[in-house]
């Protein structure tokens, strides 16, 4: 199995699921950081592109937030979640690859790639397919803006293994990777135990993703005919500048076409 089936196998198996285990992820404003940086830099457009949208809860927010929205995923049943999502009845939804999207998306003001798609691109020809193929749907002014885990959040979210008690529920999470290093791939093992009448049910996903460093992105991103115009920090979902790549959890990126 390739890393792209099993990433697509891991969120088939949870997508009626996928929001509920993550309700604890503030994404209304993670995607008003995004619009924050998209205003800074881009034209002020109005016509986005959310690549990677999963079930939708990023695409939602920001048709809240006046966009015409379209959205694609990887996974079908994701895509169909996205599709039943109250305040999606406005959003196109297609199914797609990050590195292989639906044919004729192009005009963009604003390609948004929300809470890690990209780290699932674990070569960095995948990550240039990807951002060459959102150069491609970018109208000639517009923006890219994406998001991407710090080593520093790799190593202190998976370096350890961790159970969080939720009640009826327990999650574990760990770091299968022998070491966390910088520019390699990260290999987390989640395990999600649930109270079944006497017993326990337990769903196991294995995620497989790339630490891409800051200096990777840049050279990868130029390669595909992309120039990276800004960066902040995240910690949680508050911006924090300079980046940091060992203090912050995420580098948000914005990024124009080079020609």
């Amino acid at each position: 199995m390739t890393d792209v089936d099993e990433t697509l196998a891991a969120y088939e198996s949870v997508a009626a699921r996928y929001d509920e285990l993550n309700a604890r992820m503030d994404t209304a404003t993670l995607v008003d950081r995004y619009v924050e940086m998209a205003d800074r830099y881009g034209t002020g457009g109005r016509r986005l592109l959310d690549a990677g949208c999963g079930t939708g809860r990023s695409s939602v927010a920001f048709r809240a937030r006046g966009f015409e929205v379209t959205g694609y995923d990887l996974s079908p049943a994701m895509v169909a979640m996205a599709r039943s999502r109250p305040g999606a009845e406005d959003v196109r939804f297609l199914v797609g690859r990050l590195q292989e999207p639906p044919p004729g998306l192009t005009g963009f003001d604003v390609v948004a790639c929300v809470d890690l798609p990209m780290a699932y691109l674990t070569g960095t020809d995948e990550l240039r397919r990807a951002l060459a193929s959102a150069r491609d749907q970018l109208a000639g002014d517009g923006v890219l803006v994406f998001d991407l885990s710090t080593i520093g959040y790799y190593r202190r979210a998976f370096g350890v293994p961790t159970v969080a008690d939720r009640g009826d529920r327990y999650v574990a999470w760990f770091a299968v990777s022998p070491r966390i290093e910088a520019d390699a791939v990260v290999v987390t093992q989640f395990d999600l135990f649930e109270r079944a009448g006497a017993g326990w049910e337990r769903v196991s996903m294995r995620h497989v993703q790339r630490h891409h460093s800051d200096r990777t992105v840049r050279r990868v991103a130029e390669r595909a005919g992309l120039r990276v115009v800004a960066t902040c920090g995240l910690v949680g979902t508050s911006a924090r500048e300079p980046a940091d790549e060992d203090g912050h959890d995420r580098i948000l990126y914005v990024a124009r076409r080079a020609d």
